[in-house]
């Protein structure tokens, strides 16, 4: 792919600089998958694509930042999926569900997964691509306590809501802690679509009972 496209002169058109982008987005998310972020150089990303270092520098000023667009972007990809239905509302427990059925899949993808890893692996350098990670998502999780909230139907309290909040995280963990783990490990979490249905079944019937419990005994006293 050349620079600019099929613009001639000057600036690339917008059409031409948004795919520009995508391109250089997706040869780096795999280039980041396959080697990792040290393995990875904007040099081999350019080479790639077909275009000069300069090209990309001119977008992301360092490696860092275009990893940072690449954790955008894989966060972006969670928001689109995890769009609630307005009509769910009317059946939350169903709209949870179905969020968190979602989530399982997406953590399940190796661009997820491997991103996560680099996260991880050098957590100090990244600090704040974490913190950009934990801003892009937090509309999901209030979204998730909102619902919760609807199901428990608890008076809209400060301590209520910390309550919910801290379920939330919970109930989250119960779905996706154990395959997450494993897949960070190097393992394969699921043999089949058959178990990760039959996996995320069981999770999700100690979810609902979990928060059946919580419905009888009411909120925090």
């Amino acid at each position: 792919m050349a620079d600019g496209g099929t613009h001639t002169g000057g600036r690339p058109s917008y059409e031409a600089a948004e795919e520009l982008d995508r391109t250089v987005i997706a040869a780096a998310t795999t280039a980041f998958m396959r080697a990792g972020y040290a393995g990875t150089s904007v040099e081999h990303i350019a080479k790639v694509i077909g275009c000069s270092k300069a090209t990309i520098y001119r977008r992301y000023p360092s490696k860092k930042e275009l990893f940072r667009a690449v954790v955008h972007e894989r966060c972006q990809a969670l928001v689109d999926i995890l769009q609630v239905e307005p009509g769910s509302m009317a059946n939350p427990m169903d709209a949870i569900k179905d969020m968190q059925r979602r989530l399982l899949d997406f953590l399940l993808v190796p661009e997820t997964v491997e991103t996560y890893r680099i996260l991880i692996m050098d957590c100090q350098q990244f600090a704040s691509i974490t913190e950009d990670l934990d801003r892009a998502i937090e509309p999901l999780h209030e979204r998730m306590k909102i619902l919760l909230g609807k199901v428990l139907g608890w008076p809209d309290t400060s301590k209520n809501r910390a309550e919910i909040a801290m379920l939330e995280m919970s109930l989250r963990g119960l779905v996706t802690g154990w395959p997450l783990h494993q897949l960070l490990s190097g393992r394969r979490p699921f043999a089949t679509d058959a178990a990760k249905n039959h996996f995320f079944e069981a999770s999700w019937n100690v979810l609902e009972s979990a928060v059946r419990v919580r419905i009888a005994s009411g909120p925090p006293k």
